[in-house]
This record gives C-alpha cells, sequence and structure tokens, in this order.
C-alpha cells in the first residue's frame, strides 16, 4: 500500500511539472479544468447523485457554470473574499458537525456547495499561471499543502493525544495540525530566504507577514481536507473515488489545494506590490 502511495506520488508530481514547465496558459487551463472535472464527477457522488447520466449532467453543467463566470467581469479578488467567506462558514459547519447536518445536507446545497468548491481554486491556479514568476507560485503553492500534509501526519504519529475534530476525522489530532502548520511556516520561510531575499530587502515586518501567511494557507487546506471529510462521513464512504492508486480520488487529492489556492491568490494580490 504504501508503495503503491509512492510511486502514484511521483507520477503526479511528474505530471504537474509537466504542466507548469510545458503547458502554455491556455493548455494549462485546460489541464486545470480537466482535473477538477474529474474531482466534480467524484464530488456528484458525494451529492447524492446516484446514476451515471445524472452525475455527468451535473459535471458538465458544473464545468459549464466554471467557465460562463471566468469569463464574466467579475473582479476575481472580490470573487475571492467571498469564497473566503464560504470556508469560514465551512469551519463552523465542521466543528458543529453532526449538529449542522441540517444547513449542508442536502442535495441542492451540495449542488451549489460543488461550484464553491471547484470555481475558486480553478480561477486561482489560472492567475498563478498569468504571474510573471509563475512557476515559482503554482509549485510553491503545492509545496506549501504538501508541507502541511506531511508536517501534520509525522508529528500526529509522533506527538498526536487530543483529537482535533473526532466527529468528523478522527485520526487528526492538534498536535498533528501545529506540526503541520510548523512545516508550512518553515517551508515559507526558507524558500523566501533562498529566492526572494536575495533580490528584495524584507523587514521583520515582511518576515512577519509571510508567517501569518503560511498559517492561513496551511489552515485553509486543512479546513478544505476536514470539509470534504465531513460530508464522505455523512456519505458513509472512505474514498471519493479510486483513480488513484493508494491514494483514493482526484477529489480526495485536492481537497486542500482548492481550498489554500484562493487564499495564496488573495495573500500574493496584497503582497506582490512589496516584495512577492
Amino acid at each position: 500500500m504504501l508503495l503503491q502511495r509512492v510511486i502514484t506520488a511521483f507520477i503526479l508530481l511528474f505530471v504537474l511539472l509537466g504542466a507548469v514547465f510545458l503547458l502554455p496558459p491556455t493548455q494549462f487551463a485546460l489541464f486545470i479544468a480537466l482535473v477538477i472535472g474529474v474531482a466534480i464527477w467524484e464530488w456528484s457522488m458525494l451529492a447524492m447523485l446516484k446514476t451515471g447520466p445524472g452525475r455527468a449532467i451535473y459535471t458538465v453543467i458544473l464545468i459549464g457554470l466554471i467557465a460562463l463566470i471566468t469569463h464574466a467581469p467579475v473582479p476575481l479578488q472580490g470573487l475571492l473574499l467571498a469564497v473566503a467567506a464560504f470556508w469560514l462558514a465551512a469551519l463552523v459547519l465542521i466543528c458543529r458537525y453532526p449538529a449542522g447536518k441540517s444547513i449542508w445536507a442536502n442535495r441542492p446545497v451540495l449542488f451549489v456547495i460543488g461550484l464553491l468548491l471547484f470555481l475558486p481554486g480553478w480561477l486561482a491556479l489560472v492567475y498563478l499561471r498569468e504571474q510573471q514568476f509563475y512557476a515559482f507560485h503554482v509549485l510553491f503553492l503545492f509545496s506549501l499543502v504538501a508541507a502541511a500534509d506531511i508536517g501534520a501526519y509525522f508529528a500526529g504519529r509522533a506527538f498526536g493525544r487530543h483529537k482535533l475534530s473526532p466527529r468528523v476525522s478522527p485520526n487528526k489530532t492538534w498536535e498533528g495540525f501545529f506540526g503541520g502548520l510548523a512545516a508550512c511556516c518553515s517551508m515559507m520561510l526558507i524558500a523566501v530566504f533562498v529566492f526572494v531575499s536575495q533580490q528584495y530587502e524584507l523587514g521583520l515586518q515582511d518576515w512577519l507577514k509571510l508567517l501569518v501567511a503560511a498559517i492561513l494557507i496551511a489552515a485553509s487546506s486543512v479546513v478544505g481536507d476536514l470539509f470534504e471529510s465531513m460530508v464522505k462521513r455523512y456519505r458513509d464512504v472512505k474514498d471519493s473515488g479510486t483513480i488513484l492508486p493508494g491514494h483514493g480520488g482526484m477529489l480526495d487529492r485536492i481537497d486542500g489545494i482548492t481550498a489554500a489556492a484562493p487564499v495564496y491568490a488573495l495573500l500574493l494580490m496584497q503582497m506582490q506590490q512589496d516584495f512577492l
């Protein structure tokens, strides 16, 4: 099982690197749309659609809405801020589970939540691809989320005693959560020191902003992961799919990214005039 996970992880890494370095912006956007399309198909099952045609129609409709909104004259920053409010509401629902099921555990609401899950992540990744140092930003985003995930895993295994959200994800602990934050902050400081501080003079306030940014990105990835876990627990399924051997479904792999990417994009918008 572990070997299978490692092999799949390396394949995913090479696919990501190929997409970042070899695909032009339009093709990169289509690649992200394909990945998100697979995740939407898996989400359709969690949203209580049982038949293949129904799930296919929902997937096509959601992709169509994403394409429509993408070309609509909607301010990106305002849209991402609105989605940040959604993730704060999602955190409240996670903390209240199962008490909040009456709010979200019905098909129409889950249909709409699907759009909130995938549209902002797609827009954020496309926005990052349009930046001057796009390869750094896209890979840095994935690295921060991976660092938070890996740090949480090892810290949880070594020190985990206090459950983070036992009714949603019994294996996650507060020790793992803070270990993930520490790993993400370390990744942020090391990467900025190596790639950014040599070109820009950073003061104490700038470093503090970067630490806060790392904490927000790591925390948002955890909320994204927990939200999917909450819906899976309600639907009594272990994985969103089986497309990735050893990892489960595509949604299981990108749930943290879909939540963290909008936060990263918002922070970049705020900071890029200073030193990014």
